[in-house]
């Protein structure tokens, strides 16, 4: 391990479990400090506690009986994602079309899906967020340009006639004919021309961000408003930025802070390769600060998150494995050998797995 201040950061490993499992794990996450939901390549999906080392079979993603689809349906190889809050259980494949939702209070499990068009490119866009009376919500991609937003305790789909077309969209159509030729002899307005992908929640939980991307292609982030995006029939959104299209970590800050990761060579031209974190206003106002790291790192296809309890953000990728920068750009940990699977943001824990062993880790 390598350590970047005075201050003695150690990685330390808290469990190291062989599950009694017949397939090896494809994905994992932490439902609770103690529990973990597991995929297996087999498609089945358990719960373990790793204080009683019990092992619960919860569901199969593709049952020898029930139904079938034409493109084979969930895809227990691919790559997926475990989301958990409480006793809600969202697994999905990443970049294909499957998914399933399963509440354990209510005692229910849905299949859900989306449409292909350049799924494999797209994050399947998912997130969880609890309503004002507690209620567990879902947010999640029925097709390219199309989220719907449910409750999960009622099951109904609070989106269900939401229309597909932005906020004042004949007035700018107008608007923009007054200046320019017509040249588009389309119908109008046009739906929503917007690639929804991965989803991040603000911790106050009254907005989500789309790390999303347009034709061009180049990605572009966007945030809604919760309650706006429920009961506004149109979709009214506001801007963060767009760069170049590389699937770049981004992560809420605060409420009114976005970071993201920023490249100077790629989005500047300017000849420097060197990564920086830049900060943006929720309210669409553009750039408001900027992290400079004092030592240079290869930032590319990283993950980024931020831990408020000590103001650092967290970046892990296969390339500089674990590090923790703070606020003024110095390296605070580093751990090129260690290259988790998932870092869980509430547990503040980190998960690696290999065929049928599972380890989980802590900073101190």
């Amino acid at each position: 391990m390598q350590e970047k201040s005075a201050k003695v950061i150690e990685l330390v490993k808290i469990h190291d479990e062989y599950l009694k499992i017949q397939d090896n794990i494809c994905t994992a996450s932490l439902c609770s400090k103690d529990e973990l939901i597991i995929l297996t390549t087999k498609g089945e999906v358990f719960l373990y506690n790793m204080g009683s080392r019990d092992l619960v079979l919860l569901f199969e993603t593709n049952p020898s009986r029930g139904i079938k689809y034409s493109d084979g349906g969930f895809d227990p190889m691919a790559e997926s994602t475990i989301y958990t809050m409480d006793s809600i259980i969202v697994v999905v494949n990443d970049y294909k079309k499957h998914g399933f939702v399963l509440n354990r209070k209510e005692k229910y499990l849905l299949h859900i899906s989306r449409w292909d068009y350049h799924a494999s490119i797209s994050k399947y866009p998912i997130a969880l967020f609890r309503n004002d009376n507690g209620d567990p919500h879902l947010i999640y991609g029925v097709d390219w340009n199309h989220l719907q937003i449910a409750n999960l305790t009622t099951r109904q789909i609070l989106t269900a006639d939401k229309s597909l077309i932005i906020e004042n969209a004949e007035q700018q159509r107008i608007d923009f004919y007054k200046r320019y030729e017509e040249r588009n002899k389309l119908l109008w307005p046009r739906s929503y021309d917007y690639f929804f992908a991965r989803l991040i929640v603000s911790p106050n939980e009254k907005n989500f961000m789309s790390a999303g991307w347009v034709w061009g292609s180049f990605d572009y982030f966007t945030l809604y408003n919760i309650n706006d995006f429920i009961s506004n029939h149109r979709i009214k959104y506001t801007d963060i930025g767009g760069w170049e299209h590389n699937d770049r970590g981004t992560c809420f800050v605060d409420d009114e802070t976005i970071g993201i990761i920023y490249n100077l060579d790629e989005e500047e031209s300017c000849g420097k390769k060197d990564y920086e974190i830049r900060l943006y206003h929720t309210d669409g106002r553009g750039e408001k600060g900027k992290i400079v790291l004092n030592t240079p790192l290869n930032l590319n296809g990283a993950e980024l998150f931020y831990r408020k309890e000590n103001q650092c953000f967290y970046i892990i990728s296969p390339k500089i494995g674990i590090a923790i920068i703070s606020q003024s750009g110095e390296i605070v940990f580093q751990s090129s050998a260690f290259i988790p699977k998932r870092y869980e943001e509430g547990q503040n824990l980190f998960i690696d797995y290999a065929e049928k062993q599972i380890r989980i880790f802590q900073l101190k």
